[in-house]
């Protein structure tokens, strides 16, 4: 049986064309640079691809990132968490504190 990804709808997304590279990340790193914005993204801590942007596509990005996860967020009535948010709860776990 074949796993099937599909983005959710949006008017404003185009198809992705089959031939397009997919590349899975669980992780990133920044850098702001004097002109641009890299994002290197990470699968398990490895760098996998780096992308390069100007600071107008780079905060437009994290805008619309924002946004969806927002509607998710309010479609679903849950909050998704962060890396950090994880990261505090285990600790707080190890640590004895519930919460």
């Amino acid at each position: 049986m074949e796993d099937s990804q599909e983005p959710l709808p949006s008017a404003d997304f185009p198809p992705i064309p089959i031939n397009c590279d997919s590349v899975y990340f669980n992780g990133y790193s920044l850098a702001v640079g004097a002109g641009d914005v890299v994002i290197a993204l990470q699968l398990n801590g490895q760098p996998r691809l780096v992308l390069n942007t100007s600071y107008t596509v780079a905060k437009t990005l994290a805008e619309g990132l924002a946004n969806s996860i927002s509607q998710l967020e309010g479609m679903t009535g849950t909050t998704i968490m962060t890396t950090q948010d994880v990261i505090s709860a285990i600790t707080r776990h190890h640590q004895g504190r519930p919460e």
